[in-house]
C-alpha cells in the first residue's frame, strides 16, 4: 500500500520573549485516501466507530464539505483547485492523528497532493486552534522532487501566546522512508517560534498497526494533554496572551521561499 505509519519525535521551541521548549514522541498514520478502507479493515481495532482504538473518519477534516456528504478526496481537490486554479489527478494523502478511543485531536493535519506522474503537486495543511474550535487552511503549492520550503503571512490566529503579525517559514520533506516538516514563526528578522517534526516511514500491517496501538495506546489524549500542559507552564513563566482574532478568509497560499530566507532542511 501507499499508506504507511510514521513513528519518530515533535518538538517545539519557544525564543522570545523567554525560552521554553519540549520533545515528544508521537505517531501518526500517512493515509493515501483511495486506500481508506484497505486499511480500516487490517483489524478489527480499526474502523470508523466513534470509539474504536484506531478510527478513521472523513468529517474530521474539511467539515464544511464532508459533513454535507462530499468525499474527503474531493474536498480537498476542491480546495486547491480553488487556490490554484488546478486539480491534481494523482494521489491524495493525509498525514494526521487518528481519532483514539473516540478522541479527535489534530492541531494541525496534512494532505500531500500528487500529479498523475507521481510528482508533488501542493500540500494542504489543516490547522485548528485549541482554545477556539476554529481550523483554517494554507495551501502550498510544491514544484516536484526534493524539499520544498514555503512562506506565507500568519492568517489565523493558533495559539493565545504568539501574536498574529507573523509569518510562517515552511520546509517539507517529501514523504518517503524519512518525513520531516519544519515551522518557524518570524517577526520581521525576529525568530519567535519553531516546531519540527522528525519521522521514520514503517509499513502498514496488522502486525505493525498493533503495535502502534500498543506504543501509542492514547495519542490523541497524550496531544491534548500535552498541549494544556504546556500552556500551564507558559501562563507561569508569564508569556504575554495576545487578544484573539478572526481569521482572514478560509484559506491563504503560500509562495515558494527565497534561498536567502531558507531555515534549516526538516
Amino acid at each position: 500500500m501507499n499508506s504507511a505509519l510514521y513513528h519518530g519525535w515533535i518538538s517545539h521551541r519557544r525564543f522570545s520573549p523567554r525560552a521554553h521548549q519540549f520533545t515528544y514522541r508521537i505517531g501518526m498514520l500517512y493515509l493515501d485516501l483511495s486506500e481508506r478502507e484497505r486499511v480500516l479493515d487490517l483489524s478489527p481495532l480499526a474502523g470508523s466507530r466513534r470509539f474504536a482504538p484506531f478510527s478513521f473518519r472523513e468529517s474530521d477534516y474539511l467539515p464544511e464539505l464532508t459533513k454535507g456528504g462530499v468525499s474527503l478526496l474531493d474536498a480537498v481537490r476542491g480546495r486547491i483547485a480553488t487556490a490554484l486554479g488546478h486539480t491534481p489527478q494523482g494521489k491524495v494523502c493525509l498525514l494526521t492523528q487518528v481519532r483514539s478511543w473516540g478522541l479527535s485531536f489534530n492541531p494541525v493535519s496534512f494532505f500531500y497532493c500528487f500529479n498523475a506522474d507521481g510528482e508533488l503537486a501542493a500540500v494542504l495543511c489543516e490547522v485548528t486552534n485549541t482554545p477556539w474550535r476554529e481550523r483554517y487552511h494554507y495551501v502550498l503549492p510544491a514544484n516536484g522532487d526534493g524539499h520544498q520550503h514555503f512562506a506565507v503571512a500568519k492568517a489565523f490566529h493558533v495559539s493565545p501566546f504568539l501574536p498574529r503579525d507573523l509569518e510562517y517559514r515552511m520546509s517539507f520533506s517529501q514523504p518517503a522512508a524519512r518525513l520531516g516538516v519544519h515551522m518557524a514563526d518570524w517577526q520581521g528578522e525576529l525568530k519567535m517560534f519553531d516546531a519540527t517534526l522528525n519521522l521514520e516511514r514503517q509499513p502498514l500491517t496488522r502486525a505493525t498497526l498493533h503495535r502502534y496501538l500498543f506504543a501509542y495506546p492514547w495519542m490523541t489524549a497524550k496531544t491534548a494533554l500535552a498541549i494544556y500542559w504546556q500552556a500551564l507552564r507558559l501562563l507561569l513563566k508569564r508569556i504575554p496572551i495576545f487578544s484573539h482574532q478572526a481569521a482572514d478568509g478560509a484559506f491563504r497560499i503560500a509562495h515558494m521561499q527565497p534561498k536567502d530566507r531558507r531555515h534549516e532542511k526538516p
